[in-house]
């Protein structure tokens, strides 16, 4: 497993929800002049912060469990489904906390956004796959002999 230590991980945490709430929060503010969305109140940015935060927290979590595959393909497709359904059951959960049934934000879309976004810190090392790689290619020599 490849990891930052501790003190990068909270800070690279900590600059991705900082990032994807600004975005969020612009994106809200050019609704409301662009689609006629309800104006963010400062309660509502708060609110979006907090859910930011806590899908940022969760992807992390969830990368230790299961940190992000070296390759393309299939583990990642698989391991993408397993963070979103249940981020996106968690963010409903969320939505309907915040705002009850109907609700002017996507909270839960934010908060499964955030928990993707926040589970690529962690990644696979990839001296474990060379490491298999290297013991196939001996047990090749040896047959040879």
């Amino acid at each position: 497993m490849n990891r930052p230590d501790n003190t990068e991980l909270a800070l690279l945490a900590f600059r991705r929800a900082i990032g994807l709430w600004a975005g969020l929060s612009v994106f809200y503010l050019a609704g409301y002049y662009l689609f006629g969305y309800p104006f963010p109140t400062p309660v509502d940015l708060v609110a979006i912060l907090v859910v930011v935060c806590l899908g940022v927290v969760l992807g992390v979590a969830f990368s230790f469990a299961s940190p992000l595959p070296r390759g393309t393909g299939l583990p990642r497709i698989v391991r993408t489904a397993l963070i979103a359904i249940p981020a996106l059951g968690i963010g409903i959960a969320l939505q309907l906390f915040i705002e009850g049934p109907q609700g002017d934000r996507a909270y839960y879309a934010m908060f499964a956004l955030a928990a993707w976004l926040g589970s690529t810190f962690i990644t696979e090392d990839e001296t474990d796959e060379e490491e298999g790689a290297d013991t196939s290619d001996f047990d090749v020599l040896d047959l040879g002999r």
